[in-house]
């Protein structure tokens, strides 16, 4: 698919329309307004969705498939439209398209209402969507019986989560080795654990205890937020500097039993 890019310029709500893009330029404060290279505030935002023409192109395909399979077995048609919404909603994940995704699911759901109707003329609606609506966790999903030994479903659009892209500030490099920048940045890095680099994703590259931002000289140590080692969740575990985590440790002395309290309190 050809990728068109443009150069937005000037202050304003104007409206672009390009294929495959909707580029548009919102007015919005200084707080969440776009920026210049040496920092001046645009006081516009840019966000770019898929193109009306796009989307309407991807419904009339999906469409044609619903159609040509109107004898087809429920997970034939299955397999034949999940490579076609994974597919689309993968390409177009770095877009705003968390909204555009929940109307193509809507839209879907009525083409195959359609279709599972047309199939049963003599039966109640009720009937038709328990047959092919069966419950699937808590919700409703287009599916094959789940006596079946493999039970086929479709996918939805909004099960694709949006991928945000930030700006690497200045001229930083994987090769750098600022382990802790691109740890946060990415969630993983080759010299750093899993666990580790995860928490400092989560965290932003601060310390939680002390609210400053980690450096790569800086010895970092994971923490147990309630003491208990055997609790390995990650709602309990926090990247701490080493100075950090031992003031922690003395100041959660009370939180321990006392046998161990005793031993960390000096008394």
């Amino acid at each position: 698919m050809k990728v068109v890019r443009a150069v937005l310029r000037g202050r304003g709500g104007g409206n672009i329309t390009l294929l495959p893009d909707h580029i548009r330029q919102y007015r919005v404060g200084k707080h969440q307004s776009g920026k210049r290279s040496n920092g001046e505030c645009l006081g516009f935002k840019t966000l770019i969705t898929p193109a009306k023409v796009n989307i309407k192109d991807h419904l009339a395909e999906l469409g044609r498939l619903i159609r040509a399979g109107q004898n087809w077995p429920q997970a034939a048609l299955i397999h034949k439209l999940n490579p076609k919404i994974r597919g689309w909603a993968n390409y177009y994940r770095t877009w705003v398209c968390q909204a555009t995704f929940g109307r193509l699911d809507r839209l879907t759901w009525v083409k195959l209402r359609s279709w599972a109707r047309r199939r049963h003329p003599r039966k109640s609606a009720g009937w038709v969507y328990d047959r092919y609506w069966p419950r699937r966790d808590s919700r409703r999903v287009f599916a094959t019986s789940a006596t079946r030994p493999s039970q086929a479903y479709l996918a939805s659009h909004t099960d694709t989560a949006s991928l945000r892209h930030a700006k690497v500030t200045g001229n930083r490099s994987p090769y750098d080795g600022d382990w802790v920048y691109w740890s946060k940045r990415q969630g993983r890095y080759p010299t750093v654990s899993p666990r580790l680099a995860t928490l400092l994703k989560r965290q932003g590259g601060r310390c939680t205890y002390c609210g400053l931002f980690f450096q790569h000289v800086d010895q970092l140590e994971i923490d147990h937020i309630n003491g208990d080692r055997r609790d390995v969740r990650y709602v309990n575990l926090q990247a701490l500097h080493g100075h950090c985590h031992d003031a922690k440790t003395r100041n959660q002395g009370e939180h321990l039993p006392i046998g161990i309290r005793d031993k960390v309190s000096g008394r």
